[in-house]
């Protein structure tokens, strides 16, 4: 008589929360948060040419928490906020397949990586890497990323790595760049002209910590990606399916890279070049960017000769692989919406902000740097939060006798360091919607390299206060 076996089911393999089901309930804490934090307002003065606070003028005011109905109205809310960058991310989607189709991104590659070669891999993504690191330490063009990141992903895949490192390379680059950017417009700038400072003096610091920054960024990046690469069951989204993102360099190798795709290709670049030349002088924006990926979608399309029919088919499939991305985005924005109905983000920053005036010096100033980080946590705009936070913090930094230039610095390194795991960052939100990287497993990846910058950031204040920094 045969033993008999007790069967056990099978344990279900736990999926990590899906990105959109994490910010709704992140959008639901906003809205209890309104029920306990009391509405407040700052007022708006002009100064330099520009709409800031009277930091003397704080206020509590009449509560107005929100409905229940108001945390289903923030995602088509948030959605309309974030309409730029949504519409912007539709029509790069469109144009990328476009460009995909005509062959010419993939044979144009595909004979980089052969003279490279896949061994080699490395010094793909540290070129990579510092093109993102340029774009956001000269320019603060976090966004201005946009174009490259699924080139980046799809690159980093074919080289025998995982989505993490493609998103990495592109936002991780283009961020640690922008947290130190010798000549970064949006926190630096802007912060410079409200301290009545010279634009970008100062700038000596900060091309060292540009030195520095990026490429400790880049060593953790490349750390992590010779780990997945040597054992993929190490990666931390092994579980995800990203086999069709890959770019498969064999596939194109042997294919003629002819003159058309060579149009194609410079007809991009020509797109993104005038792109950022507007950005800085004529003041373009998302809608800009999206308009320059129609006119090489119809550029390659007429190229690759695939008709009006075609060439339309092919836009509107490449920009519906972007609507779960543009979900994101609109629900993340969803949770700024909500606390800026209820009037309780200048209470919040009224809060964070009180604390510091009693404190020494030296501790005020790495107290800047974690009250801006916790701030960007619900206003993730560089410039935006400049105009709020700088009126209220130079007069704190002048009572405890810190330099408005290191107050500045304060506000650039706290101001960077959490977009790299905030969930209110519409460009870190596509870049992992690109990837399919869920947002729990970017955060286990990110959260001990933020750690990490923010050491080396509470060194970079205690030298500028040294060195008396102005």
């Amino acid at each position: 008589m045969g033993i008999m076996r007790k069967e056990y089911p099978m344990k279900k393999e736990k999926k990590p929360l899906n990105s959109v089901a994490l910010l709704f309930f992140i959008i639901v804490i906003a809205a209890l948060l309104t029920y306990i934090i009391p509405a407040g307002s700052y007022t708006r003065v002009e100064l330099n040419g520009k709409n800031v606070v009277d930091p003397d003028s704080f206020q509590y005011i009449e509560a107005e928490p929100v409905t229940p109905f108001d945390v289903f109205l923030a995602v088509p809310s948030g959605m309309a906020n974030a309409a730029g960058m949504i519409i912007s991310a539709l029509l790069i989607g469109g144009g990328l397949e476009l460009i995909q189709v005509s062959g010419a991104m993939n044979i144009g590659i595909a004979r980089v990586i052969k003279k490279v070669g896949t061994t080699k891999g490395n010094l793909i993504l540290v070129f990579l890497f510092y093109i993102f690191a340029l774009m956001g330490g000269f320019l603060g063009f976090i966004e201005g990323s946009i174009p490259f990141i699924p080139i980046a992903i799809s690159i980093a895949i074919g080289l025998g790595y995982d989505p993490i490192v493609g998103v990495g390379i592109a936002i991780v680059g283009a961020i640690s760049g922008f947290t130190c950017g010798p000549t970064n417009p949006f926190t630096v700038g802007v912060s410079q002209t409200v301290a009545g400072l010279g634009m970008y003096s100062g700038i000596g610091l900060r091309i060292v910590m540009f030195a520095l920054v990026p490429a400790l960024c880049l060593a953790y990046i490349l750390r992590y990606a010779a780990k997945v690469k040597k054992n993929p069951e190490k990666s931390l989204v092994a579980d995800v399916d990203a086999s069709d993102l890959a770019f498969n360099a064999e596939e194109f190798e042997s294919l003629p890279f002819t003159w058309k795709h060579a149009v194609i290709l410079l007809t991009l670049i020509g797109g993104i070049m005038a792109y950022v030349y507007g950005a800085v002088n004529w003041g373009w924006g998302f809608s800009h960017l999206g308009t320059i990926f129609i006119i090489v979608g119809v550029v390659a399309g007429a190229l690759t000769k695939l008709g009006v029919n075609g060439t339309t088919e092919t836009f509107l499939k490449g920009a519906g692989t972007m609507v779960g991305a543009c979900f994101i985005m609109g629900v993340a924005y969803g949770i700024s919406w909500i606390l800026t109905k209820a009037n309780v983000l200048d209470t919040i920053v009224y809060y964070l902000s009180s604390p510091l005036k009693g404190l020494p010096p030296m501790v005020s100033a790495i107290g800047i740097l974690f009250v801006i980080g916790l701030i960007n946590l619900f206003i993730p705009s560089g410039s935006g939060k400049a105009l709020i936070v700088m009126p209220i913090v130079l007069p704190i930094a002048q009572i405890v006798h810190i330099e408005s230039q290191v107050a500045v610095l304060a506000y650039q390194f706290g101001d960077g360091i959490t977009n790299l795991c905030t969930p209110l960052l519409g460009v870190l939100l596509l870049a992992l919607g690109f990837g399919r990287v869920p947002f729990s497993k970017w955060e286990k990846f990110i959260l001990p390299l933020c750690g990490i910058l923010v050491v080396v950031a509470c060194a970079f204040m205690v030298i500028a206060m040294a060195i008396g920094y102005c």
